[in-house]
């Protein structure tokens, strides 16, 4: 009889726990929401241009900086969100972004910016500058064209990363000299 009850109890536990795991966010009370859930409370802005560092307009092997900020206007703190800034390729562009520093902890210089952000609280904003140089290819008329968006982690195929973007990029762009 201890046994029988026992188990019962254990799966009471195990169904409690389940019903609290799929309870949506939204009739959980205060804690934080999936970025997904949380989109339209999310907003993305960036520079429209970039800035030239030590010249007076962009040309091969010059740097640059561009800044970009996240904002949770909701009322819930946010988890899971990602911004991504990313060169768009083409022509002339090379494949990756040549980025010196990033000023977010939260971010990662690869060949692009990745930035993780582990939880955005509640009216939280985040503005992150980026610097960066431009390849030796790159000639007057071109083009440095850098997409920033907001994604949130997505469930992966044998071990792979990948993103479900959230709403639009946001476009920094700047004609070389």
């Amino acid at each position: 009889m201890r046994r029988a009850v026992g188990a019962a109890l254990a799966g009471l536990a195990v169904a409690g726990t389940a019903s609290i795991v799929t309870t949506p966010w939204s009739q959980r009370g205060e804690g934080p929401v999936d970025a997904a859930q949380a989109a339209s409370r999310l907003r993305l802005s960036a520079d429209p241009a970039v800035r030239v560092l030590g010249a007076d307009r962009l040309t091969a092997n010059g740097r640059y900086s561009y800044s970009f900020t996240v904002t949770n206007t909701g009322d819930r703190p946010v988890r899971g969100l990602v911004a991504r800034s990313e060169k768009i390729v083409g022509g002339r562009a090379g494949t990756a972004m040549h980025i010196e520093s990033v000023s977010d902890p939260s971010c990662h210089r690869f060949e692009r910016v990745i930035c993780s952000f582990p939880t955005l609280r509640a009216g939280e904003r985040r503005t992150v500058e980026v610097v960066g140089s431009t390849s030796a290819a790159r000639r007057p008329g071109d083009v440095l064209h850098i997409n920033t968006y907001l994604a949130t982690f997505a469930p992966g195929v044998r071990g792979q990363v990948s993103y479900d973007v959230l709403g639009r990029p946001v476009s920094t762009v700047t004609a070389f000299g």
